[in-house]
């Protein structure tokens, strides 16, 4: 047998080893370089690259191979074709992303990496060569990751991972994170060998209770924490410490880097916690900061912009708490997280809907204590209205007064008065359609809160009422009003005098006709009485306007007739008027 012949029978004998190493293939003999699937009803590439690739993503690539139009729509019985290079390694694993907040990517291996299939020991790039760049792509729900694959969430972002054995990976806002190593022992799978490295950040674990043998790890810039079946969180800080704290089972932590006289591995039990610094010391600690108390949190919050809790001021022996929502009691779905060093908690809006709040304190080391957990009702839509007068506080009329705020597209709204601030009794409760304003006659002088909220219709079609705006108070004042006029018009000059309490100051104008279009006298008076001097003799129109301490002005009284100039008067004490009314001048 030639050469060629037995090089020819090695090379296949190779692909048909790894085509029986993949679990359910299909494969018709294969070719030179490449593995062949046989596609089954309900195959798709992305599903393919999960199944046989060492980058699941790369499933791309099996589509531009097999120029295939429509990656989802794959015809039974038609083969597809695989390059050897693309192939996963018969002992290696893949973790599934079950939940992603915000924008998490994976910064996949290169494919010089992924060809070589990064076997621990391979041999370095030779100098000068050009290593093909990482290749990042943002991370959702379903996505397979591999071997070698880094993760990176943002800030208030969140990534849940399912490992090949069962294990839960969570990895927290502000994490970096490389899938270090995901193999399995045997090629049927059974028991895995999972390194995560911790790069930046936060990590929390709930591994699955292994057989021996199995190997779950968690590596940090400068300690390793390794465990058979518990839950237990690390975190690194940008100042290089490592903070391992145990929720249940044990964990065995030990620094890479021991000092010399210094423990070379704790085994840490559930409730405590260990510190390894940067430059290598391990510290146990005995006692986790204490669970918080969430009794103070509200049970439902309305503010559609921005999401705000207030817990207790953190006490010298904490540096601060971590939060996290999620969408039900088994925290699957977290939708914020963060850590805040004092009692205020901010996150963007969420939906309208039920939630879970978590929090946990963390003392100055990074180690975090047991959680607390308490329901969390978001009720901000429609948003209310927006006030618009009066003022908060402010005095207003109950003869001309008004309520008055902004209108909201697509939304009635409802408008409610009370003495108290707690509305438990109203004073009005009225609903208003396309203009929002609520006249305050039939309101008896006093002190008032009044709120406003709108309802529009659900997608049923059924009315839905959001939260009121914060009550804002005002207050309903006796109208500054102008008592009788008295009138002297004997001298050249004629005098006002009238009745009006004390404090209180005046508007008075002059004017020809009685409409006031042109007044040709303005002026402010702060007693009650005007005496009119200048214009030339003549009949003239006068009205008066009365305003309290407060500034609270009231309307302006009907228009009088006056006489400037001096008149005629007569025997009895009056004046002389002439047969068609008006006034005698006097010589």
């Amino acid at each position: 047998m030639s050469g060629a012949v037995r090089s020819g029978l090695r090379m296949q004998a190779v692909l048909l080893a790894c085509a029986l190493a993949v679990a359910g293939a299909q494969a018709a003999p294969p070719s030179r370089g490449e593995l062949r699937h046989r596609v089954v009803a309900g195959d798709t590439l992305q599903a393919l690259g999960e199944r046989y690739l060492r980058v699941p993503s790369q499933w791309r690539e099996l589509q531009e191979v097999n120029r295939i139009a429509d990656p989802e729509a794959l015809k039974p019985g038609s083969l597809i074709r695989i390059p050897r290079t693309l192939l996963r390694p018969p002992d290696m694993a893949t973790a599934k992303v079950e939940f992603v907040q915000g924008h998490a990517v994976g910064v996949l291996p290169s494919a010089s990496a992924a060809s070589a299939g990064r076997a621990k020991g391979a041999p370095p790039t030779a100098q000068g060569t050009t290593q093909p760049a990482d290749a990042s792509e943002p991370l959702v729900a379903g996505d397979a990751v591999s071997e070698g694959t880094r993760i990176q969430v943002p800030k208030d972002g969140y990534l849940r991972l399912r490992l090949a054995d069962g294990s839960i990976v969570r990895v927290l806002a502000e994490s970096d994170v490389e899938l270090k190593r995901l193999r399995s022992k045997r090629p049927s799978g059974g028991r895995y060998e999972s390194v995560i490295d911790v790069r930046r950040g936060k990590v929390e674990s709930d591994v699955a209770p292994q057989p021996k043998g199995r190997l779950f790890e968690i590596h940090a810039p400068g300690a390793v924490a390794s465990v058979r079946g518990t839950r237990f969180d690390v975190a690194v800080s940008a100042e290089g410490r490592v903070a391992t704290s145990v929720a249940e089972g044990v964990v065995k932590v030990q620094p890479r880097k021991p000092k010399k006289r210094g423990a070379r591995s704790a085994d840490v039990r559930a409730g405590e916690g260990a510190i390894v610094e940067a430059d290598g010391q391990l510290d146990k600690r005995t006692m986790l900061p204490p669970a918080p108390d969430l009794s103070s949190l509200p049970a439902v919050v309305q503010d559609a912009n921005m999401l705000i809790l207030h817990l207790a001021t953190p006490d010298t022996t904490l540096a601060g708490y971590e939060v996290r929502i999620g969408r039900n009691d088994d925290m699957r779905e977290v939708l914020r997280n963060g850590l805040f060093e004092t009692g205020r908690v901010q996150f963007t809006a969420l939906e309208d809907g039920d939630y879970i709040v978590g929090v946990r304190a963390f003392d100055r080391d990074g180690l975090t204590g047991t959680e607390t957990r308490k329901p969390l009702r978001v009720h901000a839509r429609p948003v209310p209205p927006l006030y618009q007068a009066p003022a908060p506080g402010a005095r207003i009329t109950s003869d001309g007064g008004q309520l008055i705020c902004s209108d909201v597209a697509g939304a009635n709204v409802q408008l409610q008065v009370s003495r108290s601030i707690d509305f438990a009794t109203l004073a009005l409760d009225e609903t208003r359609i396309g203009d929002c304003r609520l006249s305050v006659a039939a309101l008896p002088p006093g002190d008032y809160w009044w709120r406003a909220a709108s309802i529009a219709r659900d997608a049923g079609g059924a009315p839905r009422r959001g939260p009121f705006a914060a009550p804002q108070p005002f207050t309903v004042a006796l109208t500054p009003s102008v008592g009788t006029v008295q009138v002297e018009e004997s001298g050249e000059s004629p005098t006002l005098r009238w009745q009006a309490e004390g404090g209180v100051s005046f508007r008075a104008q002059l004017a020809r006709d009685a409409d006031f279009r042109q007044p040709l006298i303005d002026v402010e008076l702060s007693a009650p009485a005007w005496t009119i001097a200048g214009p030339p003799r003549g009949d003239y129109y006068v009205r008066l306007q009365a305003r309290d301490a407060s500034g609270l002005v009231g309307p302006f009284s009907p228009a009088r007739r006056v006489r400037i100039g001096p008149v005629v008067s007569t025997s009895e004490g009056g004046i002389l008027r002439s047969g068609d009314g008006a006034l005698v001048d006097r010589p």
